[in-house]
Protein backbone atom coordinates (compact mmCIF):
# COMPACT_ATOMS: atom_id res chain seq x y z
CA UNK A 1 0.00 0.00 0.00
CA UNK A 2 2.89 2.39 0.70
CA UNK A 3 4.17 2.30 -2.88
CA UNK A 4 0.64 2.99 -4.14
CA UNK A 5 0.37 6.01 -1.87
CA UNK A 6 3.73 7.44 -2.96
CA UNK A 7 2.92 7.09 -6.65
CA UNK A 8 -0.52 8.60 -6.21
CA UNK A 9 1.02 11.66 -4.56
CA UNK A 10 3.51 12.03 -7.39
CA UNK A 11 0.84 11.67 -10.08
CA UNK A 12 -1.59 14.06 -8.40
CA UNK A 13 1.13 16.68 -8.11
CA UNK A 14 1.81 16.33 -11.83
CA UNK A 15 -1.91 16.54 -12.63
CA UNK A 16 -2.16 19.68 -10.52
CA UNK A 17 0.75 21.32 -12.32
CA UNK A 18 -0.68 20.47 -15.75
CA UNK A 19 -4.05 21.90 -14.75
CA UNK A 20 -2.43 25.15 -13.69
CA UNK A 21 -0.55 25.35 -17.00
CA UNK A 22 -3.62 25.07 -19.25
CA UNK A 23 -4.13 28.19 -21.36
CA UNK A 24 -7.88 28.34 -21.85
CA UNK A 25 -7.53 31.04 -24.51
CA UNK A 26 -5.04 29.43 -26.92
CA UNK A 27 -4.52 25.70 -26.21
CA UNK A 28 -6.27 23.24 -28.54
CA UNK A 29 -8.66 20.42 -27.61
CA UNK A 30 -9.61 17.14 -29.23
CA UNK A 31 -13.23 17.51 -28.08
CA UNK A 32 -15.74 18.54 -30.81
CA UNK A 33 -19.00 20.42 -30.32
CA UNK A 34 -17.95 21.97 -27.01
CA UNK A 35 -16.14 25.19 -26.23
CA UNK A 36 -12.36 25.30 -26.25
CA UNK A 37 -12.01 25.79 -22.45
CA UNK A 38 -14.52 23.06 -21.65
CA UNK A 39 -12.77 20.64 -24.00
CA UNK A 40 -9.39 21.41 -22.46
CA UNK A 41 -10.62 20.44 -19.02
CA UNK A 42 -12.09 17.24 -20.47
CA UNK A 43 -8.75 16.47 -22.16
CA UNK A 44 -7.06 16.90 -18.78
CA UNK A 45 -9.64 14.65 -17.08
CA UNK A 46 -9.18 11.94 -19.72
CA UNK A 47 -5.42 11.92 -19.23
CA UNK A 48 -5.58 11.67 -15.45
CA UNK A 49 -8.67 9.49 -15.17
CA UNK A 50 -6.64 6.35 -14.22
CA UNK A 51 -4.96 8.28 -11.40
CA UNK A 52 -8.27 9.61 -10.08
CA UNK A 53 -9.76 6.11 -10.20
CA UNK A 54 -6.80 4.68 -8.30
CA UNK A 55 -7.18 7.41 -5.69
CA UNK A 56 -10.87 6.50 -5.20
CA UNK A 57 -9.97 2.82 -4.93
CA UNK A 58 -7.22 3.59 -2.39
CA UNK A 59 -9.79 5.13 -0.04
CA UNK A 60 -12.62 2.81 -1.15
CA UNK A 61 -14.57 5.84 -2.28
CA UNK A 62 -17.07 5.29 -5.10
CA UNK A 63 -17.02 8.97 -6.14
CA UNK A 64 -14.10 9.95 -8.38
CA UNK A 65 -12.57 13.38 -8.84
CA UNK A 66 -13.99 13.43 -12.36
CA UNK A 67 -17.46 13.64 -10.85
CA UNK A 68 -16.64 16.74 -8.82
CA UNK A 69 -14.93 18.52 -11.73
CA UNK A 70 -17.68 17.82 -14.27
CA UNK A 71 -20.30 18.81 -11.71
CA UNK A 72 -18.69 22.24 -11.40
CA UNK A 73 -18.71 22.63 -15.20
CA UNK A 74 -22.40 21.81 -15.71
CA UNK A 75 -23.98 24.30 -18.09
CA UNK A 76 -20.64 25.54 -19.43
CA UNK A 77 -20.24 23.14 -22.38
CA UNK A 78 -20.55 26.04 -24.87
CA UNK A 79 -18.92 28.74 -22.74
CA UNK A 80 -16.08 30.29 -24.75
CA UNK A 81 -14.97 32.91 -22.24
CA UNK A 82 -11.62 31.67 -20.83
CA UNK A 83 -12.03 33.88 -17.76
CA UNK A 84 -14.96 31.74 -16.60
CA UNK A 85 -12.70 28.71 -16.55
CA UNK A 86 -9.91 30.69 -14.94
CA UNK A 87 -12.37 31.24 -12.10
CA UNK A 88 -13.27 27.56 -12.01
CA UNK A 89 -9.64 26.39 -12.05
CA UNK A 90 -8.95 27.09 -8.33
CA UNK A 91 -11.97 24.94 -7.50
CA UNK A 92 -10.51 22.05 -9.48
CA UNK A 93 -7.11 22.57 -7.88
CA UNK A 94 -8.81 22.46 -4.49
CA UNK A 95 -10.10 18.96 -5.23
CA UNK A 96 -6.55 17.78 -5.92
CA UNK A 97 -5.16 19.54 -2.86
CA UNK A 98 -7.78 17.83 -0.72
CA UNK A 99 -6.79 14.45 -2.17
CA UNK A 100 -3.10 15.16 -1.53
CA UNK A 101 -3.89 16.14 2.04
CA UNK A 102 -5.78 12.88 2.58
CA UNK A 103 -2.88 10.84 1.26
CA UNK A 104 -0.36 12.78 3.32
CA UNK A 105 -2.28 12.27 6.57
CA UNK A 106 -2.22 8.50 6.04
CA UNK A 107 1.55 8.40 6.62
CA UNK A 108 3.30 9.06 9.91
CA UNK A 109 7.07 9.41 9.94
CA UNK A 110 8.95 7.61 12.69
CA UNK A 111 10.90 10.02 14.95
CA UNK A 112 14.55 10.53 15.65
CA UNK A 113 14.98 8.68 18.92
CA UNK A 114 14.30 11.14 21.74
CA UNK A 115 16.90 9.52 23.94
CA UNK A 116 19.57 10.46 21.41
CA UNK A 117 18.50 14.10 21.21
CA UNK A 118 18.60 14.56 24.97
CA UNK A 119 22.22 13.39 25.03
CA UNK A 120 23.55 15.51 22.15
CA UNK A 121 26.14 17.96 23.48
CA UNK A 122 25.94 20.63 20.74
CA UNK A 123 23.06 22.99 21.56
CA UNK A 124 22.36 24.02 17.97
CA UNK A 125 22.28 20.43 16.76
CA UNK A 126 19.99 19.38 19.61
CA UNK A 127 17.54 22.19 18.84
CA UNK A 128 17.53 21.43 15.13
CA UNK A 129 16.83 17.77 15.87
CA UNK A 130 13.88 18.74 18.08
CA UNK A 131 12.49 20.98 15.34
CA UNK A 132 13.09 18.21 12.80
CA UNK A 133 11.00 15.84 14.90
CA UNK A 134 8.26 18.41 15.38
CA UNK A 135 7.95 19.23 11.66
CA UNK A 136 8.59 15.85 10.04
CA UNK A 137 4.90 15.00 9.55
CA UNK A 138 3.66 18.45 8.55
CA UNK A 139 6.49 20.05 6.52
CA UNK A 140 8.63 17.40 4.79
CA UNK A 141 10.16 19.85 2.31
CA UNK A 142 11.31 22.24 5.03
CA UNK A 143 12.56 19.23 6.99
CA UNK A 144 14.58 18.11 3.96
CA UNK A 145 16.27 21.50 3.78
CA UNK A 146 17.07 21.43 7.49
CA UNK A 147 18.31 17.86 7.27
CA UNK A 148 21.28 18.94 5.19
CA UNK A 149 22.50 21.22 7.99
CA UNK A 150 21.75 18.58 10.61
CA UNK A 151 23.76 15.95 8.74
CA UNK A 152 26.74 18.30 8.50
CA UNK A 153 26.56 19.12 12.21
CA UNK A 154 26.39 15.43 13.14
CA UNK A 155 29.50 14.72 11.06
CA UNK A 156 31.31 17.73 12.53
CA UNK A 157 30.41 16.69 16.08
CA UNK A 158 31.91 13.27 15.39
CA UNK A 159 35.04 14.98 14.04
CA UNK A 160 35.44 16.99 17.25
CA UNK A 161 35.59 13.72 19.16
CA UNK A 162 37.96 11.96 16.74
CA UNK A 163 40.33 14.80 15.82
CA UNK A 164 39.44 18.25 17.14
CA UNK A 165 42.03 19.97 14.92
CA UNK A 166 40.94 18.32 11.67
CA UNK A 167 39.49 20.29 8.77
CA UNK A 168 36.15 18.63 9.41
CA UNK A 169 36.05 19.70 13.05
CA UNK A 170 37.15 23.30 12.49
CA UNK A 171 35.44 24.31 9.25
CA UNK A 172 32.61 26.85 9.36
CA UNK A 173 30.99 25.85 6.06
CA UNK A 174 28.11 23.46 6.77
CA UNK A 175 27.35 22.60 3.14
CA UNK A 176 26.92 18.80 3.14
CA UNK A 177 28.92 17.92 0.01
CA UNK A 178 32.25 19.40 1.16
CA UNK A 179 31.55 18.27 4.74
CA UNK A 180 31.18 14.66 3.65
CA UNK A 181 34.30 14.96 1.48
CA UNK A 182 36.32 16.42 4.36
CA UNK A 183 35.14 13.69 6.72
CA UNK A 184 36.20 11.06 4.20
CA UNK A 185 39.63 12.64 3.77
CA UNK A 186 40.08 13.03 7.54
CA UNK A 187 38.88 9.46 8.22
CA UNK A 188 36.26 10.76 10.67
CA UNK A 189 33.52 8.21 10.09
CA UNK A 190 33.82 4.53 10.84
CA UNK A 191 33.60 2.16 7.86
CA UNK A 192 29.96 1.41 8.72
CA UNK A 193 29.10 5.09 9.14
CA UNK A 194 30.77 5.98 5.85
CA UNK A 195 28.84 3.19 4.16
CA UNK A 196 25.55 4.49 5.61
CA UNK A 197 26.28 7.99 4.29
CA UNK A 198 27.44 6.77 0.89
CA UNK A 199 24.34 4.60 0.49
CA UNK A 200 22.05 7.44 1.46
CA UNK A 201 23.68 9.85 -0.99
CA UNK A 202 23.53 7.25 -3.75
CA UNK A 203 19.94 6.10 -3.26
CA UNK A 204 18.34 9.32 -2.07
CA UNK A 205 19.94 11.80 -4.42
CA UNK A 206 16.64 13.69 -4.63
CA UNK A 207 16.97 14.68 -0.97
CA UNK A 208 20.74 15.10 -1.10
CA UNK A 209 20.52 17.41 -4.11
CA UNK A 210 18.04 19.63 -2.29
CA UNK A 211 15.12 19.19 -4.67
CA UNK A 212 12.98 21.39 -2.47
CA UNK A 213 14.89 24.36 -3.90
CA UNK A 214 14.11 23.46 -7.51
CA UNK A 215 10.92 24.26 -9.45
CA UNK A 216 8.40 21.67 -10.62
CA UNK A 217 6.07 19.05 -9.18
CA UNK A 218 8.79 16.39 -9.42
CA UNK A 219 11.01 18.34 -7.05
CA UNK A 220 9.13 17.82 -3.82
CA UNK A 221 10.04 15.58 -0.92
CA UNK A 222 7.58 12.91 0.15
CA UNK A 223 7.15 11.97 3.81
CA UNK A 224 8.40 8.46 3.11
CA UNK A 225 11.71 10.07 2.15
CA UNK A 226 11.84 11.73 5.56
CA UNK A 227 11.96 8.20 6.97
CA UNK A 228 15.23 7.69 5.08
CA UNK A 229 16.65 10.80 6.74
CA UNK A 230 15.54 9.54 10.16
CA UNK A 231 17.13 6.14 9.54
CA UNK A 232 20.48 7.73 8.73
CA UNK A 233 20.40 10.06 11.74
CA UNK A 234 19.50 7.22 14.10
CA UNK A 235 22.52 5.30 12.80
CA UNK A 236 24.95 8.22 13.16
CA UNK A 237 23.80 9.81 16.42
CA UNK A 238 24.96 7.05 18.82
CA UNK A 239 28.59 7.95 18.05
CA UNK A 240 28.22 11.55 19.28
CA UNK A 241 26.00 11.25 22.35
CA UNK A 242 27.23 11.53 25.90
Amino acid sequence: MELRRIRLIQELREAREELLNINFATDTTKYPRVSRPYGLVMDWLDKWDPTFNRYSAFFQNAVTMNFYVTREMKGYQQEEDPEIFNELRPVFVGFIDHALSNLDQEYEVKPVLEDYIQRVRDTKLAELLKEFNAAKDSAPNLVAIGFRTILSLVIQEKAKRINSTSNTATCIDLAPVPMIDRARNDHILSPDEQRFVNTFVSIHSDIYNMVAHRPGADNLVDKSEVDAMVDLLNKLLPAIIN
